[in-house]
């Protein structure tokens, strides 16, 4: 029996977007900025995906950018402020953000002379409006904080942190909202950037979005020609970004279909839990993302769980191959060594979520 657990790191496509994917590829191949019918016709597709994501973010066409992913998204956004801003050289985050966007800002401030004041979570894990305010000052850029952190799952405020950083004109918010998307409810109405992937939602890899209001001025990342509002540039990959409103809409339908279905994985699981592990979470933690520790460390475990068809991960993918310590987990007082990450949606079984509790049982008391 196989069991994926890490819906956190990657999802399955769903099958409605991937037969959509490969009609369009069956038949449409050309450049998009072509000019001739065909070329022109997937523009315009693409275009109509544009707008009906931005119909469903409640903003305007011109306020879509289609990246590659969230990764690539984030960098456009802080970097891309940052350079279009050079007189400003102070900016905030957090200590527990994902890689592409910790490691931009680390950049900045190792390579271009940016201050950056690294926030860390109060003893709810959690990044507060009040922990930001103190830290603005009147030289601050941009304020970027995550919405769902991608290895504990707390949820942080971002309407009242956008709120906060408002009142204070001339300071940009980013918010990360890959981790989000589809699980919880989403304001962007004090948001000056939020970016996202695709591929987090049931989508394709190599897809995403960053969402900038219109009045929110960058430099370019990548250097090319007229694509994304100039701001992207290289030859647009229109097919997936045509699917990706279908992804978008189908996730905001199921977040509304499957809540009490993901709340009864979340309960057989804690209860299954409960006196056989730490669980490391905290009262806003998602529901579909648990993270535990035990008496073994965190490799054995997994590759114990492996031999037993279980796929979890012991910390952010992104970060699985480097031997380095982990920020989110360290800065909550979490033995790294000893902590996995389970996470699931609603593609999962009750009968999968017993099958992992049978298996973790059978390793702990052999092994532990």
């Amino acid at each position: 029996m196989k069991v994926y657990l890490d819906a956190v790191s990657t999802t399955d496509v769903n099958k409605d977007v991937l037969d959509t994917y490969k009609k369009l590829l069956d038949k449409y191949y050309c450049n998009s900025d072509a000019l001739y019918d065909d070329g022109v016709a997937i523009y315009d597709m693409q275009e109509k995906s544009r707008s009906l994501i931005c119909d469903l973010f409640k903003i305007k066409k011109n306020e879509i950018i289609f990246t590659s992913g969230a990764s690539e998204a984030n960098s456009l956004a802080i970097k891309g402020l940052a350079f279009k801003h050079p007189e400003r050289k102070h900016l905030i985050t957090s200590i527990y953000e994902h890689s592409s966007a910790y490691n931009s800002f680390k950049q900045l401030e190792e390579q271009f002379g940016y201050k950056v004041t690294y926030l860390k979570p109060n003893e709810n894990g959690e990044i507060t409006p009040e922990a930001v305010k103190d830290a603005l000052r009147d030289d601050t850029l941009l304020v970027s904080i995550m919405c769902v952190n991608n290895e504990i799952g707390v949820v942080n405020n971002i309407c009242e942190i956008g709120k906060i950083v408002k009142k204070h004109s001339g300071t940009y918010f980013h918010t990360d909202i890959t981790q989000a998307l589809g699980k919880v409810d989403i304001d962007l109405t004090n948001v000056d950037m939020a970016s996202f992937s695709a591929h987090k939602i049931h989508g394709l890899k190599g897809s995403g979005t960053l969402i900038k209001k219109e009045f929110v001025e960058l430099m370019p990342i990548i250097s090319g020609g007229q694509q994304e509002f100039s701001l992207r540039g290289g030859t647009s990959n229109a097919l997936v970004n045509i699917v990706l409103a279908k992804t978008i809409r189908i996730a905001l339908e199921n977040k509304e279909k499957y809540h009490n279905y993901l709340l009864s994985l979340n309960e057989r699981l804690m209860k299954g839990l409960e006196g056989l592990v730490t669980i490391n979470t905290y009262p806003s933690c998602l529901k579909t993302l648990v993270n535990i520790s035990t008496k073994m460390t965190s490799e054995v475990l997994l590759n114990a769980l492996n031999q037993k068809g279980i796929m979890v991960s012991s910390k952010s993918t992104c970060g699985s191959r480097k031997n380095e310590a982990n920020r989110t987990l360290n800065n909550m007082n979490i033995d790294e060594d000893y902590a996995i990450r389970i996470s699931f949606d609603y593609t999962n079984t009750i009968e999968e979520i017993d099958y992992f509790i049978d298996c973790l049982k059978e390793i702990l008391d052999k092994y532990a």
